[in-house]
């Protein structure tokens, strides 16, 4: 049973890395090996493995797809990166007519609870699509610009909208939220169009409670925690606020989760236990005492899960809580260890796509830490001798005191290497300040804040002044906590494998040892193994600065419907555009160009070359002015900018100019365009062509025709003709059909186009005609809204691609876009 629970376990871990789920073919072959496996006796537990990959699959397919056949991927997907909007990777046949269809009629059920900062996106379940019932249909993220109806959680309304399939950014070192969404069972946007008519007006209970939280905090300073603490919805806290949360380390408790049920059990139970022992004699109760504890503070952490909505986090939370208390109230006697690998395994079977959420793993390690700290206590508490009863008292305030503060650190020792995993940063005094933050939070603000929540449909007056308290808690916390803050470090990739390098070899020292001492190894051949382990090391590390140094790099990033392009070479940086920024203070370039650039370790540009001021690719200028080093900056409209921003550094754009040339490691920076700034701002994008003296890329931002035939005018009236001819081109304007002629392909002649195109778009880029003409002519074309991030690698001569969907993450929760 414990083989086979842990195979299952692994088939699971196996399906995040899973190019795709089982086909029909793949279907019939799993069944066949179940009835094979189950025909031995002796190989027959091994039939857990394809019998868990079946059930994943179906899973799937039912929860996000509604078990539409339609929808199920046939053998021949293809992997031919020459893709655009009107050739998809997988056939057109198999999308559903739904998502081709220009509207639909939607009635959904509102799931999330609704605010004023959040009214235009919300989650919620579809009940019925076109006036046919939607029994096994999943939830849709809803967006709605400018409502024009206050919805709330509970209600039904019926929408007009056109649905598009799941699809996030897709960029390395980014927050997946393709892969987040579906972790959350939804697979679906839908934009809203109109509002037809309202089905159920009748909220919920618990978005009664919140309305009512959100009249009784209004005004105060930290209504936003508050109401994350309490309903776990973080919409309201400022981004100041989030930021510092993130530096502290102490996110996990602003997100209702694992620890939240953990500790709130824990505080609930020492209570409950105190006054059943104070107030109800033993005798009374007898053993039903000790359980009556565990039921009570079961009970209040379940009601603790339904105002938070019984988020996923929660529910996996809740099981994991609900069986060990089974356990330790049955005292029955059984592995800490195999009670967690149980708890994981049903936590899969009820819910498989938990599997790609990090917060499944924050929960488990934070439940896993708090059940090993009351089974540890337990059993230090049994071997408590009988002492005078002063001594007694002092050993067990001795040990309570003891025991919270090694909660605290076991908790922020098992949090520590997955935000280091997940985060690629580290807060240095997050030790310390989760030892404060930890005991009060679970002891003080979050049971006060509870308790204000449930009395707010009770009085008005006694939860307002629970919140205040809960309120200037949270505020001199903050207040004093902040100052911390600059204690959070970004890592580079390259720390992140020399750290883990050291573990591996701190590991592989102590198993030399244990072999060494516990089997007679051989001296001889440790010292061999540990010899070759630090010799593939070094010869790696050379090989990585030999490859940086022979070849050079072209990173496009996934930025939507706009534009990003880093070339490297030799530790020298040319970052082309910024991508978009959106109202409210949103910048893609924060949540996609700056962690690369994080990653990679650069902490400065070289060049940063704007092309022109329009939003799509000037917007992110800020943020990169703000977090990046920038040596020299470039604009096609440098006055326009000029006049809207200052740099850091107090370095203002200059006017990029033909004949302009820069050196950038081994490359070589020719500005082809613009000669000087015309009314045109599109023709006034800089164009810039990035050559090794063999292989070259042309960035054309969002030249027009008339700007093309300009430039393959000067090009066949110059001496050489070579100027304009390049391996790689970026299309201009995004394969609008006001770019891209004819005579400017063939004058170009590259080998690869790419469009920088959002996915599905409302202009319809790259539209077809434009691709078309490239693929007539052999030009293989790549397009980042199917693609995601692509990276071109330049070496001796030979150019080799890679797309983030199809190869550097090309796991099926990014390659089935088709649904």
């Amino acid at each position: 049973m414990r083989s086979s629970i842990w195979l299952s376990i692994a088939v699971f871990i196996v399906t995040i890395y899973s190019p795709q789920l089982l086909n029909y073919r793949g279907v019939v072959i799993c069944l066949l090996m179940v009835v094979l496996l189950m025909c031995s006796h002796r190989w027959r537990y091994l039939s857990i493995l394809p019998l868990t990959a079946l059930y994943f699959s179906l899973f799937t397919y039912v929860i996000l797809f509604g078990g539409n056949s339609d929808l199920i991927i046939n053998d021949h997907i293809t992997q031919n990166k020459s893709t655009s909007n009107q050739t998809n990777t997988f056939p057109e046949n198999l999308i559903s007519p739904i998502l081709n269809a220009h509207d639909n009629t939607i009635t959904v059920r509102v799931k999330s609870l609704i605010n004023t900062k959040n009214s235009g996106y919300f989650i919620a379940n579809i009940v019925s699509i076109n006036n046919l019932p939607c029994i096994l249909c999943p939830k849709v993220e809803m967006r709605w610009y400018r409502p024009s109806f206050a919805v709330q959680a509970g209600q039904r309304h019926t929408f007009k909208v056109k649905l598009k399939a799941l699809q996030g950014k897709g960029n390395p070192n980014s927050f997946d939220r393709q892969k987040w969404r579906y972790s959350q069972h939804i697979a679906y946007i839908a934009s809203i169009k109109e509002h037809i008519s309202v089905v159920d007006e009748r909220i919920s209970f618990r978005a009664k409670l919140y309305l009512k939280m959100l009249e009784l905090t209004e005004g105060m300073s930290q209504q936003g925690a508050i109401l994350a603490l309490a309903f776990a919805d973080k919409s309201l806290l400022s981004t100041e606020d989030k930021e510092v949360i993130k530096a502290l380390g102490i996110a996990h408790l602003f997100a209702i989760s694992g620890l939240h049920i953990g500790l709130l059990f824990v505080f609930t139970f020492v209570i409950v236990q105190f006054l059943i022992k104070k107030c109800l004699p033993t005798h009374w109760l007898g053993w039903t005492s000790w359980r009556l504890a565990h039921l009570l503070s079961f009970s209040v952490c379940l009601g603790y899960a339904y105002i938070s909505g019984f988020s996923l986090p929660t529910q996996r939370a809740l099981l994991m809580l609900i069986f060990g208390v089974l356990m330790l109230a049955s005292k029955r006697k059984i592995s800490v260890f195999d009670l967690l690998v149980f708890s994981l395994w049903v936590i899969l079977l009820i819910d498989p796509l938990a599997i790609l959420s990090s917060s499944l793993w924050l929960s488990f390690t934070a439940m896993s830490a708090i059940l090993l700290f009351i089974w540890a206590v337990q059993r230090r508490q049994e071997r408590l001798n009988h002492q005078a009863l002063w001594k007694n008292y002092l050993i067990k305030f001795y040990r309570f005191v003891k025991g919270l503060v090694l909660l605290q650190l076991l908790l922020t020792l098992f949090m520590l290497p997955i935000q280091f995993l997940n985060f690629s940063a580290i807060s240095v005094f997050s030790l310390a300040v989760n030892l404060i933050a930890i005991p009060l939070f679970s002891w003080v603000i979050i049971p006060v804040t509870l308790l204000s929540t449930m009395l707010a449909m009770v009085s008005d007056q006694l939860a307002l002044y629970l919140l205040m308290i809960s309120n200037e808690t949270l505020s001199v916390f903050m207040h004093y906590a902040s100052a911390f803050s600059v204690g959070y470090i970004l890592l580079s990739e390259e720390t992140i494998r020399l750290l883990l390098t050291l573990l591996i070899f701190i590991l592989l020292l102590l198993f030399s040892v244990y072999l060494y001492r516990c089997h007679r190894f051989d001296k001889k051949w440790v010292s061999i193994l540990l010899s070759l382990f630090l010799a593939f090391v070094v010869i790696r590390i050379f090989e990585i600065k030999w490859q940086a140094k022979h070849s050079w790099q072209v990173d496009i990033f996934d930025v939507g419907q706009g534009l990003s392009i880093l070339v490297s070479s030799q530790d020298q940086h040319l970052l082309y555009d910024a991508g978009p920024s959106y109202p409210g203070g949103y910048s893609v370039a924060e949540y996609t160009v700056l962690p690369y650039l994080y990653a990679k370790g650069i902490n400065e540009i070289d060049y940063f070359f704007v092309s022109h001021s329009d939003n799509d690719h000037a917007g992110g200028r800020y943020v990169v002015d703000q977090h990046i080093k920038l040596k020299q900056a470039y604009s096609g409209e440098a006055r326009v900018l000029n006049q809207t921003q200052q740099l850091n550094s107090g370095q203002a754009y200059q006017q990029c100019l033909t004949g302009q040339t820069f050196n950038l490691g081994a490359l070589t920076l020719q500005v082809l365009s613009p000669e000087k700034p015309s009314s045109n701002n599109n023709d006034n994008s800089c164009v810039v062509k990035v050559s090794d003296g063999v292989n070259s890329i042309l960035l054309t931002g969002d030249i027009s025709r008339t700007m093309e035939r300009k430039l393959v005018l000067e090009n066949q009236s110059s001496k050489y003709q070579t100027s304009l001819n390049a391996d790689i081109l970026i299309a201009p304007h995004h394969g609008s059909k006001t770019s891209s002629s004819i005579e400017f392909i063939e004058e170009v002649d590259p080998e690869w186009v790419v469009f920088t195109a959002g996915y599905k778009n409302r202009w319809n880029f790259p539209i077809y005609d434009v691709v078309k003409r490239y693929k007539t002519r052999g030009i293989k074309d790549l397009t980042t809204g199917h693609s995601g991030f692509i990276r071109f690698n330049v070496e001796n001569q030979h150019i080799q691609v890679k797309t983030y969907r199809e190869d550097l993450a090309a796991y099926w929760y990014h390659l089935q876009i088709a649904f």
